[in-house]
């Protein structure tokens, strides 16, 4: 692995992830009357794609834990903690706050002001709308801003384990990787047994199991997978082919398994009544991730500059495509959720180039002006610090 590109293949995966989910919210807004079987099948197969969210959480631990692995098995420079939590405040928050408080304000445009939305927008301007099932969607019409204070919370699993990773004897690191483990699997028990309320609708089925404590099991096993990449980095394994074949066969095993359970229920196929089917698809997802670098074709596939720009544009992909299809769905086709096959290829076209065109925006505009500021003011005042 090339210092360059150590980790090839892990974009063209978010790419594919990123696609995956905006398939799977525009496939909710199909007609599923009269449906051929091939065609049930389909609708039932892609019902499962959520399981895509673990590879987002893997990926935000790799890309966190990378620094502390580096400073583990390698002896480069250890990693201020807090400059990372901060660039990663830099990296998530801006654009998801104007996000954030444009569908806020879309939202009270068409429904107008009821009571708790000023808490809920708070909550999720804070990263804290997992902490009650009132507050589970920040706002009203962009579902999968849930998923942002989870990963904020991730993002302090990744820091903190890693932090004490890097200050005790890799023959621990086995030992504070159980422990950890065990104490999230514990507070996910106490928190589910919490006399919360239960509301109807989506939130009434995932809230508590959705919890960051269970899904910080799945960031645990990112920040593994890292540590078996630097620990190839720092050994120079070489691309091999054999890789390339254990992908193939890995991806082909996971899609099987999810064709099987199509139409399973959201908690089904998984250990301790959590979501995302853990772990018996987060570890073949964990696996994919860990291959993909060392092969010698399919990494160079996965990369290739379709995926890559996907890739790049993906978080902004993802804050903003809930909010086309809604629109579309509100003004368009008159609150008609379940559409016919031509009227649902017209919302996935404008669904595609909307969202895509929106996240250009978003990257261009507010991404990359945010985080080159912030690369240049730390700079400034390292220099500043050393002078």
């Amino acid at each position: 692995m090339s210092q360059a590109h150590p980790l090839p293949g892990l974009n063209g995966l978010r790419a594919l992830a990123c696609l995956s989910v905006v398939v799977y919210h525009l496939n909710q807004h199909r007609s599923i009357a009269d449906l051929a079987q091939w065609n049930w099948d389909l609708y039932q197969f892609v019902a499962m794609w959520p399981v895509n969210v673990s590879l987002f959480f893997m990926l935000s631990a790799i890309m966190g834990s990378l620094p502390f692995w580096r400073s583990i098995l390698r002896e480069m420079p250890r990693p201020r903690a807090k400059n990372i939590l901060v660039n990663r405040f830099f990296r998530i928050a801006p654009a998801y706050y104007v996000a954030l408080v444009t569908t806020f304000l879309l939202a009270l445009s068409l429904y107008g002001y009821n009571d708790g939305v000023l808490l809920r927008f708070a909550a999720g301007a804070t990263f804290l709308s997992w902490t009650h099932p009132f507050t589970f969607f920040p706002v009203d019409i962009n579902g999968p801003l849930w998923y942002i204070s989870y990963d904020m919370m991730g993002a302090l699993l990744v820091i903190g384990t890693m932090s004490i990773l890097v200050r005790v004897r890799k023959a621990f690191i086995p030992l504070v990787f159980l422990i950890i483990g065990g104490v999230l699997t514990a507070l996910h028990f106490w928190f589910t047994s919490l006399p919360f309320p239960v509301l109807g609708g989506i939130v009434g089925e995932w809230f508590p199991s959705y919890n960051p404590f269970i899904f910080g099991l799945h960031f645990l096993l990112g920040m593994i997978v890292a540590g078996v990449l630097i620990w190839r980095e720092k050994n120079h394994s070489p691309h091999s082919r054999w890789y390339d074949m254990l992908f193939i066969l890995v991806g082909f095993g996971l899609l099987s398994f999810l064709w099987h359970i199509r139409g399973a229920g959201d908690f089904d196929y998984s250990w301790f009544h959590s979501a995302h089917r853990f772990p018996l698809a987060t570890i073949p997802i964990a696996f994919l991730l860990l291959l993909a670098p060392g092969t010698k074709y399919m990494g160079k596939w996965l990369d290739n500059h379709v995926f890559h720009t996907i890739a790049r544009l993906s978080y902004s992909v993802y804050l903003w495509h809930s909010i086309v299809i809604v629109l579309m769905i509100q003004f368009v086709f008159d609150g008609q959720h379940n559409l016919l096959m031509p009227e649902w290829l017209v919302l996935v076209w404008v669904t595609f180039v909307g969202a895509f065109s929106m996240a250009w925006l978003s990257y261009t505009y507010i991404e990359i002006p945010v985080s080159n500021w912030w690369r240049i003011h730390s700079e400034r005042k390292r220099n500043e610090n050393m002078g």
